[in-house]
């Protein structure tokens, strides 16, 4: 009867450890989504780079004359 349990718990334990090494590996390699946060800013941000029409900015010249 011992020997049963001790069997038992060593699959249970192997079958674990396997299942822990799985997820590492898919954790590791897998491609990293973008939250829904994050992409919806960038579109803010091009939206407003092609509604301000210029691609980069410029110092500002000085009024004072």
């Amino acid at each position: 009867m011992q020997s049963f349990q001790t069997d038992r718990l060593r699959l249970i334990n192997d079958m674990r450890e396997r299942q822990y090494r799985e997820a590492d590996i898919a954790r590791r390699f897998d491609r990293p989504t973008s939250s829904i946060r994050r992409a919806v800013g960038a579109s803010i941000v091009r939206f407003g780079t092609r509604l301000a029409g210029e691609p980069a900015y410029k110092l500002a010249r000085s009024r004072s004359r």
